[in-house]
């Protein structure tokens, strides 16, 4: 009698985004990969060193780009108060937060 062993498998997309419309030009990346032990998709930008997490793709990319916009937002709003701030994820913040709102992150994640 044959038996067949059931492997978990990762899968794993990468989206590499770049932004011509503002200097120096930007590229960031955006990972989403299926976690199948814990049963969730968990998107990653590490530029911004973001992270995310859903049962669905969707809901991944939609906390993710929350979290993308929320670490924007302290980003520009702490160089506001202190321009001497030196982080590495400022002229990524400053990107994000030009568009205005999460649901316009969102669009351009994936």
């Amino acid at each position: 009698m044959a038996v067949a062993e059931a492997t978990a498998m990762t899968l794993k997309q990468v989206v590499v985004r770049q932004v011509q419309s503002v200097q120096p030009p930007l590229t960031f990346t955006v990972e989403v990969e299926w976690l199948p032990e814990e049963g969730i998709y968990l998107a990653r930008c590490p530029e911004m060193k973001a992270i995310g997490w859903g049962e669905t793709l969707k809901e991944a990319v939609d906390e993710l780009a929350d979290e993308i916009w929320d670490f924007a937002d302290v980003l520009v709003e702490d160089h506001a108060k202190d321009p001497n701030l030196h982080d590495p994820r400022l002229p990524y913040a400053r990107f994000f937060f030009s568009l205005g709102n999460p649901e316009k992150v969102r669009a351009i994640l994936v």
